[in-house]
């Protein structure tokens, strides 16, 4: 009983994570570029408006990001790998469920690890802003990590602190396109 239960939910995890691959796999390829933009965080030019960085910040959170960028890289690679073993293992004629669960856990802590790193640099980036930043920065991360109220789409009902708002609470998309 207890090994049908483990080999049913290890197929219900192999289904779950399959999933994620395809959503992924459609937004990254499928999923037309203009409802892509809008779907990821505020870019760096938006966010160096957004809290009117310095130079010498500017430089340094550039610094941090392309640190950052490549230490992901080379964990994602791995991620990558551990999820063709995954679709090759599902794929087969007779897949190993015990190899199966390992690769989803695998997976896992491969992606917390990047969760940990964003996070590291996340505090990086926090000591070179100004209190008043800071609160920015932090509002607009929040947004990110909690829509709240935006119904799926960052732009959505809710807030429009994904298009980098300004000052004087125009748009900086929106007056950039003209509309």
């Amino acid at each position: 009983m207890k090994n049908k239960l483990a080999k049913s939910g290890l197929l219900l995890l192999s289904v779950i994570n399959v999933t994620a691959l395809l959503t992924f796999a459609y937004h990254r390829w499928v999923q037309p570029k203009a409802d892509r933009a809008a779907t990821f965080p505020v870019s760096p030019v938006c966010l160096e408006e957004s809290l009117s960085l310095n130079g010498a910040q500017k430089k340094c959170l550039k610094d941090i990001r392309l640190s950052f960028g490549r230490e992901a890289e080379t964990v994602q690679a791995r991620m990558r790998e551990k999820r063709k073993a995954l679709v090759d293992e599902i794929k087969s004629d007779t897949p190993d469920l015990a190899a199966v669960g390992k690769l989803i856990e695998e997976i896992s802590g491969l992606q917390a690890e990047i969760q940990k790193m964003a996070v590291s640099h996340l505090f990086e980036e926090k000591q070179l802003l100004t209190p008043e930043q800071k609160e920015i920065f932090f509002r607009l991360f929040e947004n990110h990590v909690c829509p709240e109220g935006k119904k799926g789409r960052p732009d959505a009902a809710g807030g429009g602190d994904f298009n980098c708002p300004r000052e004087d609470g125009t748009d900086s998309k929106k007056s950039h396109r003209g509309g």
